[in-house]
């Protein structure tokens, strides 16, 4: 029996699919097919997209806020409301790129590739868990009664609010913790990779040092990394993402060439 009619064979038996093919394919050396690398690198152009909106709003259009009050009723804006669901809505494509670059490795870093996507896939679930308690409850409830409270209403809901951005902080631990172990699991994954297909891996390892950055600046105390979490933020999500894209263009035509 080939290798091939092993896997699938094994693959039925065990009745593990992944983006409708078999998995136990990969475990044998099987590529994905040459239109994921192009879907990967759309996914991550449409984020890139909803990124480069929100740091637009945010210096022309979303105003500077002096306190929690202020903070609060900028999820009126139409502009904000735009910006989070944009984030939010791209943040679920991130799937796809952490699937195909686990499904491409799996049969050389099976360890490293199952790791990084379950860490990728949990950093997704942690970013949609926050973002969806803020969009709908902070800002479709909370900031709409803010509007028109009475003194003493006003302030419970501040009150509200500011135990929220306390559990934000909390909950952002572990997000930031799994991307770091996603970035760290696919820069190891991919470590076998030569020449320019090494752009992969380098993202990946420019993006664990990112996290680490940001980690260390918002629960060390290391205000020295701080830009890290607002002035340099955009760039770096920008350097790295755009390396990835460029990453998945060469590989999907590397196999279009190769097909």
């Amino acid at each position: 029996m080939s290798p091939v009619a092993y896997a699938r064979t094994l693959s039925m038996c065990l009745g593990i699919r992944v983006f409708g093919a078999d998995l136990a394919m990969y475990a044998v050396g099987v590529k994905p097919p040459t239109r994921y690398y192009a879907l990967a690198a759309f996914c991550i152009v449409f984020f890139l997209l909803a990124q480069a909106f929100q740091e637009l709003a945010y210096i022309f259009w979303i105003p500077k806020t002096h306190g929690p009050a202020e903070d609060l009723l900028v999820y009126l804006l139409r502009v904000d409301q735009s910006r989070a669901l944009g984030v939010m809505g791209t943040l679920i494509l991130l799937i796809v790129p952490y699937a195909v670059v686990a499904l491409r490795y799996f049969a050389v870093a099976q360890l490293a590739s199952l790791l990084g996507l379950i860490s990728g896939t949990a950093f997704i679930g942690f970013e949609m868990l926050i973002r969806s308690i803020d969009f709908f409850a902070v800002g479709g409830r909370w900031a709409h009664e803010m509007a028109s409270a009475s003194p003493v209403i006003r302030d419970l809901i501040l009150s509200r609010f500011a135990l929220w951005n306390d559990a934000v902080h909390g909950l952002t631990f572990p997000l930031r913790m799994a991307a770091f172990l996603a970035s760290c699991s696919f820069a190891l994954a991919s470590s076998n990779e030569t020449g320019w297909y090494r752009l992969g891996q380098a993202a990946f390892v420019l993006n664990a040092l990112r996290l680490l950055g940001r980690l260390v600046s918002s629960y060390a105390g290391q205000a020295w990394l701080d830009s890290l979490n607002d002035s340099l933020y955009f760039p770096g999500v920008f350097a790295i993402n755009a390396m990835l894209i460029a990453w998945f263009v060469l590989l999907w035509r590397e196999d279009t060439l190769e097909r």
